[in-house]
C-alpha cells in the first residue's frame, strides 16, 4: 500500500469557474494589448506631425506648420503631450496671423482648431474651450472680411452674430441616442449569443424553448438599435 495522501479533487463547478476566470483574464489581456498598440500608434503619429510642424516653422513655412499642427491635433489620445502643443500652436499661429492682417492663415489655423475639436469629441468634447474660442474668432474674422461695394447691407456686428450662430449649430448625433445605439448593439449581439448557447445544451440537441429569453433580448436590441440609428 502507498502512504501517499490522495490529491485533492476540484469540483466541476469550481473548475468551470476557474476556466471562465482564466478566459476572462486572457481576453482582457488581449484587449489591453490592442488598446496599447492603438495608443502607441496615435501618439507616435501625433509626435511626428508636431515635429514636422516645428521643422516647417524653422523654415519659415507658416502654412505647412499650421497644416501639420492641425493633423497632430487630430491624433487625439487623452493626456498625450502633442495634442496640447498642437492646439496651442494653432491658436498662436492664428492670433499672430490675424494681428499681421493675414486673414487666410488666421482662418486656416482657427478652422484647424475647430475641426480637430469636433473630430475628437465622443460623449464629451475634450477641447470645448478651444472649440468655443475658435468659433468666436472665425465669426469675427468672417464678419470683418471686405465685401464688394453695395453688397454689405448689415453692420459687422450683426454679420458676426449670424456667423457665430451658424458655427454653434450642432448637427452631430445626440449623445443619449449614441449611448443607446451602443447599448442596443450589445443587447442584440449578447442576446443572440445567449440564445445559441441556451438552445444547444448538448451537441446535436436544439431546444427553441430554452432560447426564448435570448431571442427576446436580441429582438429588443435590434428594435432599439434601429430606433437609435433613426433618432441619432
Amino acid at each position: 500500500m502507498s502512504d501517499a495522501a490522495p490529491s485533492p479533487s476540484i469540483s466541476p463547478a469550481r473548475a468551470r469557474f476557474v476556466t471562465r476566470v482564466v478566459r476572462a483574464l486572457g481576453a482582457a489581456a488581449i484587449v489591453g494589448l490592442l488598446l496599447g498598440a492603438v495608443t502607441a500608434r496615435v501618439v507616435w503619429s501625433g509626435e511626428s506631425e508636431i515635429a514636422e510642424s516645428t521643422a516647417a516653422l524653422r523654415r519659415g513655412d507658416a502654412y505647412e506648420a499650421t497644416v501639420r499642427a492641425r493633423r497632430a491635433a487630430g491624433w487625439y489620445a487623452p493626456g498625450a503631450p502633442h495634442v496640447r502643443v498642437a492646439y496651442e500652436r494653432l491658436a498662436s499661429m492664428a492670433t499672430t496671423a490675424e494681428g499681421l492682417g493675414d486673414r487666410d492663415l488666421a482662418l486656416l489655423a482657427w478652422r484647424g482648431v475647430r475641426t480637430a475639436a469636433i473630430e475628437t469629441r465622443w460623449l464629451l468634447v475634450p477641447h470645448q474651450e478651444d472649440l468655443d474660442r475658435a468659433n468666436v474668432a472665425i465669426a469675427r474674422i468672417e464678419a470683418a472680411a471686405p465685401r464688394p461695394p453695395g453688397t454689405r447691407t448689415e453692420p459687422p456686428q450683426r454679420i458676426e452674430e449670424k456667423q457665430l450662430a451658424a458655427l454653434l449649430r450642432d448637427e452631430a448625433p445626440r449623445t443619449p441616442w449614441v449611448v443607446l445605439l451602443l447599448v442596443s448593439f450589445v443587447a442584440w449581439a449578447g442576446g443572440a449569443a445567449w440564445a445559441v448557447r441556451r438552445s444547444s445544451a448538448s451537441p446535436g440537441d436544439f431546444d427553441l424553448a430554452r432560447a426564448r429569453a435570448g431571442v427576446f433580448v436580441a429582438l429588443v436590441g435590434v428594435f432599439l438599435w434601429v430606433l437609435a440609428l433613426w433618432r441619432a
